[in-house]
């Protein structure tokens, strides 16, 4: 999708509203069966509605997205929506909940995986490492 390209060169970070609107778009494809094609006129606007609003609020809200109007809104969860056309509703709680936990996940931080580069044997002569960083 063009609003999560990034300029060259590719960076590999992206926000916590960048994910939580990927999680949506996952959401209603899989959930309604509605291809990301159709996502499309409402894309840019998702993403920057996801970016604008703090995650706080974002996971006590849900989504109002009016496909037809290329319009989305965010309205708390408990809030009773006066619908003016057909709109997908996403209530956000769960996702952000989900994303939370994998985020913070504890994914074996005692393993310790390839190291990017060779290890390098430490010429004679060089300074020793601060006493902070010796083992």
């Amino acid at each position: 999708m063009k609003p999560l390209q990034r300029p060259s060169p590719p960076r590999n970070c992206y926000s916590a509203g960048d994910v939580l609107a990927v999680a949506v778009i996952r959401t209603i494809t899989k959930d309604f069966s509605i291809r990301v094609g159709a996502l499309t006129t409402v894309a840019d606007d998702l993403i920057k509605t996801c970016n604008d609003h703090s995650w706080l609020v974002l996971e006590r809200s849900q989504l109002v997205i009016f496909l037809s109007e290329e319009t989305i809104e965010v309205h708390p969860e408990e809030a009773r929506i006066q619908f003016r056309a057909s709109a997908l509703v996403v209530l956000l709680r769960p996702l952000a909940a989900r994303i939370r936990e994998v985020l913070l996940a504890d994914h074996g931080a005692a393993e310790q995986g390839m190291f990017p580069f060779p290890p390098a044997a430490r010429p004679t002569g060089a300074p020793a490492l601060s006493r902070r960083h010796q083992s």
